[in-house]
């Protein structure tokens, strides 16, 4: 083959192989927004609606407490759950309870003072 040939091909090859990485810019999956797994931040009102971490506070959470007590982790705060047992679920010294395991749970609720005050507390 003609090296003028290869050169044409090269060039065209290039240019369209960087067309297809650069893309149209119009296209709406890089402006689509993603809803974070887990809640991240309390909002100013207090409220929160959403995925946390839950396990005990003093076992796992390392809150320097003196008696297990569920808490939560929002973010990098660690929240104390005050209305609800620790031993509501599942026994929590039992191999998967809160003392043993970090669980994932669905919190609805309002924080106040560092406390959690949770109107809904579901173990997933």
């Amino acid at each position: 083959m003609n090296v003028k040939y290869i050169t044409y091909i090269v060039i065209f090859i290039s240019f369209f192989l960087n067309q297809l990485d650069a893309g149209c810019g119009s296209c709406a999956a890089d402006r689509n927004k993603t809803k974070k797994a887990f809640v991240e931040n309390i909002s100013s009102s207090g409220k929160i609606d959403g995925k946390a971490f839950a396990s005990c506070g003093m076992c796992n959470f390392d809150t320097g407490e003196k008696n297990c007590g569920l808490s939560v982790k929002i973010g990098r705060d660690v929240i104390k759950v005050v209305n609800v047992d620790i031993d509501a679920h599942i026994d929590s010294h039992a191999k998967d309870g809160f003392c043993n395991v970090v669980r994932i749970v669905k919190v609805k609720g309002i924080v106040k003072n560092k406390k959690l005050y949770a109107d809904s507390f579901l173990v997933l």
